[in-house]
């Protein structure tokens, strides 16, 4: 491809296929299922969703049914240097009321030929939308349903990832392992009830997601160098 985004619509064959191109591709479904499987993502892009591929990025895709997709061609040095590095594998997006605009805006413009610099403005418009840093729906899960039992596999299938890529990948973006942001989701929950409510150290271990007050024990005196008994009553001096 030249120096400039195209932009089109497109359908799928349902014969499964694997490339990969040196251009960065957005894929904004207008009808139909896209399957599409990277090394580490597998997921099928819906309606609801559009989805980044970066360059370089080996994947196979097939759409049995009838579909169309509104389909971007990126050249590589539109993204600041280094960005794309952040989506190994591919980044999808729910499709919210601001990338339903999008779309629409796009649409106007697609097989334009004439008029290139009208989808380079659209871009320009929409990439901080794309390359924003949003904490990953796995974390937002685990702050959500910290008090049960989680396991790797649910959350690696929220990010359409492997089990093992997964955790290099939740590692890299939030700096600790998705088990390590677990227990610090649940020792801040047990710090406000210490302080907030008059819930015995087993009830708070409880709610927390413990099922022995030893554990607590353990994980918060590791977390913040004093037992959950002597934090509560740190602090209830100072007040």
């Amino acid at each position: 491809m030249d120096n400039k985004i195209i932009c089109e619509n497109r359908t799928y064959a349902d014969a499964m296929q694997t490339h990969d191109h040196k251009f960065v591709q957005l894929i904004i479904p207008l009808q139909g299922v896209l399957n599409i499987k990277t090394d580490a993502k597998e997921l099928k892009l819906d309606e609801a969703h559009l989805f980044l591929l970066p360059p370089s990025c080996q994947h196979t895709f097939w759409a049995k049914d009838h579909n169309k997709f509104l389909v971007l061609d990126i050249p590589q040095f539109m993204f600041q240097l280094g960005e794309l590095d952040r989506f190994p594998g591919g980044r999808n997006y729910e499709m919210n009321e601001k990338w339903k605009a999008i779309r629409f805006l796009l649409l106007s413009e697609a097989d334009n030929t004439l008029e290139p610099s009208r989808i380079s403005s659209l871009f320009h418009y929409f990439y901080p939308i794309l390359t924003e840093h949003k904490i990953p729906d796995s974390a937002k899960y685990i702050q959500q349903h910290y008090n049960e039992d989680i396991s790797l596999e649910k959350l690696a299938a929220l990010e359409h990832y492997t089990v093992s890529y997964f955790c290099s990948w939740f590692k890299g973006l939030m700096k600790c392992t998705p088990m390590e942001f677990l227990k610090k989701t649940r020792i801040e929950r047990s710090k406000q009830l210490l302080l907030g409510t008059n819930l015995n150290i087993l009830q708070i271990a409880w709610e927390v997601g413990y099922a022995h007050q030893s554990s607590l024990n353990r994980i918060f005196q590791d977390i913040e160098g004093v037992t959950p008994a002597e934090f509560r009553r740190n602090n209830m001096k100072k007040s």
